[in-house]
């Protein structure tokens, strides 16, 4: 679709995503502050700090400002992904056949951005074990990309269901990509209890990889995963770590550990913030992995949610005109 729409553009947008996309007359690209609240369009739900706004004359891409210009290429190239997904009709009808379409369009947009920056000649030339820690360190040095599409890219290559994470100094989440029936663990959670994280943060010495039998991903519902076989590192700041159910690339053995997952004496029922109710938790966001009630509400939809000053409802910014802070239903 890229190819057929601006020949030689991949090529351009990984060199250069901003100077690539200036010139390209339908779309208005849009620096904000970091800490700017960041506007809600197609895409507000987006695992990037970035915004797809469709309504615009053109349409527009909206990025956070950061000093890094790795983040900054990935969140562009992850935005330009809706762009795409909204003028083609056949990725259009794939994304309402979705189960999830969030989910879907999300990780098909986190997906385009990492093939841009990461294409498959690149990557098989630094992964010729199977995906590592030390593989996606390997990529970060030798390519443009940030950690976070190379989280998505290898990911991909996964050979068993697993999680490639970046973490903080802290051990909390910056952000993590998964294959196969497992979670990823939730941006900003504290994964220091993980015995793979918790033993790089006891000896945090650069250049060194860590490698634990006993991984574990902590979620906020108290369950954890299976235990898993993982592997960290130290990459410019933040660590990498790679955690699979089996098949690890720097193991010559590695079964499966199934029936090892673990909850605690957390209940299944939860409140919501929102709108109060009490519900048996049976799903969680596919962005925040926080519980959903029956109405839709968690973490995610609350950030854009907003309270009518008539009815005092919470409603969704789309039951509003515009800035206004009366509802539709409301307003005279």
């Amino acid at each position: 679709m890229l190819e057929q729409l601006r020949p030689g553009a991949a090529d351009r947008l990984a060199a250069n995503a901003i100077a690539e996309l200036d010139t390209w007359h339908e779309l208005k690209v849009a620096p904000v502050p970091e800490e700017a609240d960041l506007p809600h369009g197609s895409g507000g739900g987006c695992s990037v700090a970035g915004a797809y706004l469709w309504g615009t004359e053109p349409p527009t891409l909206v990025f956070a400002e950061s000093m890094s210009t790795r983040r900054q290429r990935f969140t562009l190239l992850h935005e330009l992904g809706h762009h795409i997904q909204s003028v083609d009709l056949e990725l259009g009808t794939a994304l309402m056949e979705a189960e999830d379409s969030e989910e879907f369009e999300d990780a098909a947009c986190d997906a385009f951005a990492a093939e841009i920056l990461l294409p498959s000649t690149l990557v098989s030339q630094n992964t010729q074990r199977g995906p590592t820690a030390e593989s996606a360190v390997d990529l970060f040095r030798v390519s443009k990309a940030s950690r976070a599409a190379i989280c998505v890219r290898l990911a991909k290559e996964l050979k068993s269901p697993g999680v490639i994470a970046v973490l903080d100094p802290e051990g909390r989440v910056n952000f993590a990509a998964s294959r196969g029936q497992i979670f990823p663990p939730a941006r900003n959670s504290d994964q220091s209890g993980n015995p793979l994280v918790a033993a790089a943060l006891t000896e945090p010495f650069p250049g060194r990889v860590i490698q634990r039998d006993d991984s574990l991903i902590h979620y906020s519902t108290g369950h954890t995963s299976n235990r898993l076989y993982g592997q960290i590192t130290w990459c410019d700041g933040l660590y990498v770590a790679v955690m699979v159910e089996y098949s690890a690339p720097w193991k010559s053995f590695s079964p499966p550990k199934d029936g090892t997952a673990s909850s605690s004496s957390r209940s299944s029922w939860e409140d919501c913030d929102t709108c109060g109710t009490n519900f048996v938790i049976t799903k969680t966001c596919s962005q925040c992995w926080e519980p959903r009630c029956p109405q839709g509400h968690c973490d995610c939809t609350r950030a854009a949610e907003r309270m009518c000053a008539e009815c005092f409802l919470v409603k969704l910014p789309s039951q509003f005109e515009g800035p206004s802070k009366v509802c539709i239903e409301c307003s005279p």
